[in-house]
């Protein structure tokens, strides 16, 4: 009678274990392989047919649709480069140059991946159409109040993230990330 106790326990305790790490995995992974440069982050791995299985289950969840390998990346930043997290009160710069593709866009989601409705109906930047500080340098303002130049609007309080998605650019097809510069992310001031 103690053994068949033993067993079930021990089977119990195996299989709320299992479950457990596997939602842990499915729910907070983007999946395997992540490159990170400076406070932005991209999974190359997590869409395409290899795409691992943890990136899969994950996007099956949420109905997640991730650019594909062959489309592009996405790199993500929810902190600035200081590492402080991005906050919605809180206004920031973002300064970049030329990045290694064809077409490039940058956008504001909350924490959850959403788009932040605002009535300026401004709700990303790319490439062509950023007005340029000189020759290929552009700067992107974030807040919650309108300011001029190419502003995106910040949620009013709380978490968000930046989303900047590189299309046709040769990093998806084995280029170097190590020598890729994405733009800097920096503090203004708080409201």
């Amino acid at each position: 009678m103690q053994l068949i106790r033993d067993i079930v326990v021990f089977t119990v305790i195996a299989v709320g274990l299992g479950i457990g790490s596997a939602y842990l995995a499915i729910n907070n992974s983007h999946g395997l392989g992540l490159y990170q440069i400076g406070p932005w982050k991209a999974w190359p791995k997590a869409s395409g047919p290899k795409a691992d299985p943890y990136a899969q289950a994950n996007q099956a969840r949420t109905g997640a649709m991730l650019i594909g390998s062959a489309e592009g990346i996405s790199f993500v930043a929810t902190s600035d480069d200081a590492g402080t997290p991005l906050e919605g009160a809180c206004q920031y710069r973002i300064r970049g140059d030329h990045l290694p593709a064809r077409l490039w866009t940058i956008s504001v989601q909350d924490a959850s991946g959403t788009l932040i409705d605002n009535p300026s109906g401004r709700y990303s930047y790319h490439n062509h159409e950023v007005a340029r500080v000189s020759g290929t340098r552009y700067e992107v303002v974030t807040g919650p109040e309108a300011l001029g130049g190419n502003w995106l609007m910040s949620p009013q309080n709380g978490p968000f993230q930046l989303v900047l998605r590189l299309y046709e650019t040769p990093l998806t097809s084995g280029g170097d990330y190590s020598q890729v510069k994405l733009p800097a992310i920096e503090w203004m001031d708080c409201r």
